[in-house]
């Protein structure tokens, strides 16, 4: 577990903060920021596993919850959640029929669990996020914060690294890790071109899948510039093989817009970048 709270935050004020949730297959990260000042004052990160069978287990993760630093209420004034999982497609708006719903996402990924099909409109980028999250999931959401705002954390992504990372002279890819999947973003010279998301579990996979795409996108992994966000630690295992074999390797940044508290300032720049961003995409 990572937790960082500032001494700011009080658990007696949660109708005054904002809860923002950010859950995958099998961890949940959990972040409060003050309401008025949009100010991020605490956020923890936690996992939850079962060994009795695969896919999401709403008993473990509610267990998890219970001991979250960040107390889960249904006091707080507003909630956001993203879904992170590879249950997703992405559709031009233009192309986009809602009874093909789940299609879209079956083509992109396997779907294993009993889930619940939603789909998020993208305007400005002009594109239509489809996705699934466990059917155990969604009622929990329903019945504990029947008001959240959902979301798809590639939604979140997509997003923001559009605003963050816009160049109308320059391509890059950029690599959001997670626990056990990474997304990975192409865009040339401002417009995303690819996104995508892929699993893996040794530091061997995510170095495979990202030279693998570089590859299948015609981009030298000697010049093409590449930004890691969320979270991975500089000089980790995977920091590391990464840069051997990816010439311009950078840790990107959160927007200069955001405002963290003193008690969060040891948190590098470009972790927990989608769970910051979060209040801004939903």
């Amino acid at each position: 577990m990572e937790v960082f709270i500032d001494k700011s935050f009080d658990s007696k004020s949660i109708p005054k903060y904002n809860l923002n949730l950010k859950i995958g297959e099998d961890f949940f990260i959990a972040g409060a920021t003050k309401s008025k000042q949009d100010l991020h004052i605490a956020i923890a990160e936690n996992g939850f596993k079962s060994e009795l069978k695969d896919g999401f287990q709403i008993g473990t993760f509610i267990e998890s919850l219970k001991k979250c630093p960040v107390k889960i209420s249904k006091k707080y004034n507003q909630v956001s959640i993203s879904i992170a999982n590879t249950y997703f497609a992405i559709v031009p708006k233009a192309l986009f029929q809602k009874e093909n719903l789940k299609s879209y996402i079956e083509l992109n990924a396997k779907v294993a669990n009993i889930v619940e099909y939603r789909f998020q409109i993208l305007e400005k980028e002009g594109i239509v996020v489809c996705f699934a999250l466990p059917k155990e999931l969604s009622d929990w959401i329903n019945q504990i914060f029947p008001k959240a705002k959902i979301t798809h954390e590639i939604s979140v992504v997509i997003q923001s690294v559009l605003r963050d990372f816009h160049s109308l002279s320059e391509s890059k890819v950029v690599l959001n890790i997670h626990k056990g999947h990474f997304d990975l973003m192409f865009l040339n010279k401002g417009k995303l071109e690819f996104v995508n998301s892929f699993p893996f579990s040794e530091k061997e996979d995510l170095l495979y899948f990202v030279l693998f795409t570089l590859e299948q996108l015609n981009l030298d992994p000697h010049e093409i510039e590449v930004f890691l966000l969320g979270e991975i630690k500089k000089g980790s295992e995977q920091h590391q093989l990464l840069f051997q074999y990816i010439k311009n390797i950078h840790f990107g940044s959160r927007n200069k817009n955001i405002k963290i508290a003193n008690g969060l300032n040891e948190i590098p720049n470009h972790y927990f970048y989608s769970v910051f961003n979060q209040p801004l995409c939903v």
